[in-house]
């Protein structure tokens, strides 16, 4: 029971979880250069039921998720890293700034000079 706060929208969040797990396996496919049935034959899973995986659709078993990172060569937490398939600015920058808080001068610093390398401004 959630008393004084809102209940918190699991549905909602899974929905996102499985969107971004499936970005990820695409994206770990692609940098292979696999097609899905490419990589559903290495996998043993029905390529078809891989394009709902990745479109989000599905919610694969852990066994699943083993056999795709086996097959794509990775440790099962690889699949995991979804901070790299999320594509939206603002959610981005709430991250960003997340870490930005946390961080102490001296790395603000450090962070500061990286970024100026990478975007240098006239």
């Amino acid at each position: 029971m959630f008393i004084g706060a809102q209940k918190p929208d699991i549905l909602g969040f899974m929905e996102k979880a499985n969107i971004l797990l499936g970005n990820r396996i695409r994206s770990l496919r692609t940098v292979k250069g696999w097609t899905q049935q490419e990589l559903g034959a290495e996998a043993d899973i029905n390529y078809k039921f891989l394009g709902e995986i990745e479109r989000g659709q599905q919610n694969p078993s852990f066994n699943i998720l083993l056999k795709i990172a086996e097959a794509l060569g990775v440790e099962l937490t690889e699949l995991f890293r979804l901070e790299q398939e999320i594509i939206d600015r603002k959610e981005l920058e709430s991250r960003i700034n997340q870490i930005l808080k946390s961080m102490p001068t001296e790395n603000l610093a450090q962070l500061l000079s990286i970024l100026r390398m990478l975007n240098p401004i006239e």
